[in-house]
């Protein structure tokens, strides 16, 4: 203040104290404009439409509140069905599922009680009915949810639909981390998105492999062990008000194709045959037929299919699309999947347990 006054009001001096004033407004503005051009250069949030070779391959650090983003802002309405399932179902290239265009808006962990708000959603960003609805089965599906790591769907969604949101995130120190950490790492990443919603998972080593499948495996049989796991009695009513809510569209369910070795120990070493036979008696109730990959075939029992005890590589599971839309592929084996209908379902489970028990 003292050197202000000092200054006094002459020409020369108020031109001084303009600069002054203007260097404090540059200097203060400078690393919003920094943070804001990083944001948007990297858009690991998919808010925007710039792509550029930072950005060609992204983490999915967030899968539930990227993918809102993606439909709402980027998608252009183009789509005429989705897909729901949990990160089993995210490897799924949406364009595998021929002569329909599918938008995957899988997620880590998503659960059937989650499907209704994401499906209303859809439905709202595209102003109509949707064609095709394709859901991705997990029998951990069928467990009472415990604990989420996850907000519910309306938390993501509000998000996005708030005003001016994307632009708020431009200049988020938060997402600033990550955009910085994405143009750092982009190039190393072994798991990734690109900007058309596809996910890739590169191939490992099978020293990795088997430390993964191991390690998974145990943990997918502790999550099922009691009180990890409960048969969830409301699973059938989740599904039915899917079902019944949406009388225009087309259904195709499928049940993810994990490990056979994932889906013998669930069976054996978590005993849980009754439910596994309830959660597919239900589903089929309900939709009147699922695809089930679920089950010992030549792609489950080999285990170079997969990087762990669950996750099918995207090249296996163009394989699983191909067929769940009836396009012609030599690749598929005959025993991949099978459709279950009220007619052949006890059958089919009654020939199953005399499989499982022979291993």
């Amino acid at each position: 203040i003292f050197f202000f006054f000092f200054l006094g009001n002459t020409m020369k001096n108020q031109s001084i104290i303009k600069i002054l004033i203007t260097l404090s407004y540059l200097i203060f503005i400078l690393p919003f404009l920094y943070i804001g051009a990083i944001n948007y250069t990297a858009d690991p949030l998919w808010l925007f439409n710039y792509d550029n070779k930072y950005n060609t391959k992204q983490l999915d650090f967030d899968e539930r509140q990227q993918k809102t983003n993606y439909l709402y802002f980027k998608s252009n309405k183009d789509f005429d069905g989705i897909l729901l399932g949990s990160s089993r179902a995210t490897f799924v290239d949406q364009n595998e599922f021929k002569n329909m265009n599918i938008f995957n808006y899988s997620a880590n962990a998503m659960s059937p009680i989650e499907y209704k708000d994401y499906l209303d959603f859809a439905k709202k960003v595209k102003g109509e009915d949707l064609k095709y609805i394709i859901i991705g089965l997990d029998f951990e599906g069928s467990g009472i949810s415990k604990n989420s790591q996850f907000e519910k769907p309306n938390f993501y969604i509000d998000k996005t639909t708030t005003f001016l949101y994307r632009y708020k995130m431009l200049f988020s120190l938060d997402l600033y981390k990550k955009s910085k950490e994405q143009l750092e790492n982009y190039k190393t990443y072994e798991k990734y998105y690109n900007r058309e919603n596809i996910k890739f998972q590169n191939k490992v080593s099978e020293e990795e492999r088997q430390l993964r499948y191991s390690g998974t495996l145990k943990t997918h049989i502790k999550n099922l062990l009691y009180p990890n796991y409960e048969y969830n009695n409301n699973y059938i009513n989740i599904l039915k008000t899917i079902k019944n809510e949406n009388p225009n569209s087309k259904f195709i369910i499928y049940t993810s194709a994990v490990t056979a070795g994932l889906f013998l120990a669930t069976i054996k070493e978590a005993d849980k045959w009754q439910e596994y036979k309830n959660w597919l008696h239900q589903s089929v109730e309900v939709f009147g037929e699922i695809n089930h990959f679920m089950t010992i075939s030549t792609i489950t029992k080999n285990l170079q299919n997969y990087p762990d005890d669950d996750h099918a590589y995207p090249d296996v599971l163009k394989l699983l699309a191909n067929k769940l839309s009836n396009f012609e592929n030599k690749d598929i084996p005959k025993d991949f999947g099978v459709k279950l209908t009220k007619d052949n379902i006890d059958k089919y489970l009654e020939d199953l347990e005399k499989q499982i028990y022979s291993q």
